[in-house]
């Protein structure tokens, strides 16, 4: 099948997906470890010496490629959201803001978390990207399709897309945009890509519809049908293999884009 067939049926069984990884023992293990625990967490210090918690809510921010940079997550979490100059707020990935406007420890010592709503958003969002990480083991580019539909409306300007690797690789490539593009000045980068479409289309699901079904095709172009497997995904453990995911964040990139602040 093509990478369009695949992404389409893993959005018609959407739900049933789910499900299934809701079912997993592990998985419901971590969920009931994170709903009994983090309600009683009030300080980033404390967040941080529970590593189950942590990897629990950085996986369900897209944020699990940057464990180890604990240094950045701290500073992020700390200076929290309310200051503009802020880590977070300067950052163009707005997932660090994300997470730290959710968890609110700056601003509230956590009482956010305290809220069963908030508690449930995070983890359908840690099983929404749990399928998103399986369907990769499957086709690598449904994963991107799937990742990038979900983020689209978050994403305000051109330099969010260039520092999510995810986000950059679905529109170069649907634009036909070549790789060594995001070797350019960032500032080249996004006249690139303001000549080729408007931002505001990314806040439309026709719109994004479409774009999705051109990088569908252009995937396929460019790394033949080989890259896609009727298997869509396996519903099995999340792989752990050590390999390099295709949705991660550059450091050099990010760090690149933190200039006072574009919103």
């Amino acid at each position: 099948m093509t990478t369009l067939v695949d992404l389409r049926m893993v959005n018609r069984n959407h739900d049933r997906y789910e499900q299934a990884i809701r079912s997993r023992p592990a998985v419901q293990r971590a969920i009931t470890y994170f709903q009994d625990n983090i309600g009683k967490i009030t300080s980033t210090e404390d967040f941080m010496k529970d590593d189950k918690l942590y990897r629990f809510v950085l996986d369900a921010f897209d944020l699990g490629s940057q464990a180890k940079s604990r240094g950045l997550i701290r500073k992020v979490l700390e200076e929290g959201v309310s200051d503009q100059f802020s880590t977070a707020n300067r950052m163009s990935d707005t997932k660090f803001r994300e997470m730290a406007k959710v968890l609110g420890f700056a601003e509230n010592k956590g009482e956010n978390l305290k809220n069963p709503a908030v508690v449930q958003a995070i983890v359908d969002r840690y099983v929404a990207v749990t399928l998103e990480v399986e369907s990769e083991d499957s086709n690598p580019a449904v994963r991107l399709g799937l990742y990038f539909q979900r983020r689209s409306a978050n994403i305000g300007n051109w330099y969010q897309v260039m520092a999510d690797n995810a986000l950059r690789k679905v529109v170069y490539t649907a634009l036909g945009l070549p790789e060594q593009t995001a070797l350019l000045d960032v500032d080249k980068q996004k006249a690139l890509l303001e000549k080729r479409m408007d931002i505001a289309d990314l806040k439309k699901p026709d719109k994004v519809a479409k774009l999705l079904d051109r990088f569908a095709a252009m995937y396929d172009m460019q790394n033949g049908d080989a890259a896609s497997s009727a298997a869509m995904p396996s519903i099995g453990p999340i792989s752990r293999n050590g390999r390099a995911s295709v949705i991660s964040i550059d450091p050099s990139i990010t760090m690149t884009l933190m200039k006072f602040p574009r919103f």
